[in-house]
């Protein structure tokens, strides 16, 4: 039987793995669904799930405090959630190159600077949700790996108004 150290880095790797290998996958899905959608398959998609997912479960594979392990896991997670508006700005983009019908009728269509982006509400969905998901992550992640033991000068002094 593991210790209970092992199994709190393991339980970390492997929770990050699979979220981060699922932004990934959603990622992927996102851009190819509208570039290429005879590529995107069940089997492309869970190599990108599982490639992605032991790439982070590896980054996240470290010693540490429980809050270090942690922090990092939610600060992986977190940057691989802030990817998903780029790929749906990628997909808006390619989707004004290539438009499907059904988006002709939404209302989703802008013009900017001369490029048409179209888009469906999935697609803004997933982009506001990971940005939104990301951030809190993120937050999350940043403030558990923040090193409590060095002390901060200003905070030590604080309500003091002479030395």
């Amino acid at each position: 039987m593991r210790p209970p150290h092992e199994r709190r880095i393991l339980t970390a790797a492997v929770l990050a793995g699979l979220v981060c290998g699922c932004l990934s996958m959603l990622f992927a899905t996102t851009i190819l669904a509208v570039v290429r959608p005879k590529v995107m398959t069940l089997p492309v998609a869970l190599a990108i799930w599982g490639v992605a997912g032991l790439a982070a479960a590896a980054f996240c594979w470290s010693p540490g405090t429980p809050r270090q392990i942690w922090g990092r896991a939610a600060l992986t997670m977190g940057l691989h959630a802030l990817a998903l508006p780029v790929a749906a700005a990628i997909a808006f983009a390619a989707t004004g190159i290539w438009p499907p019908p059904e988006t002709a009728d939404l209302g989703l269509s802008l013009n900017i600077f001369g490029a048409r982006l179209v888009g469906s509400p999935t697609t803004v969905r997933l982009g506001f949700g990971g940005f939104v998901l990301g951030l809190i992550l993120v937050a999350i992640g940043d403030r558990a790996l923040q090193a409590r033991d060095i002390p901060d000068r200003r905070r030590s002094r604080a309500g003091r108004l002479f030395r």
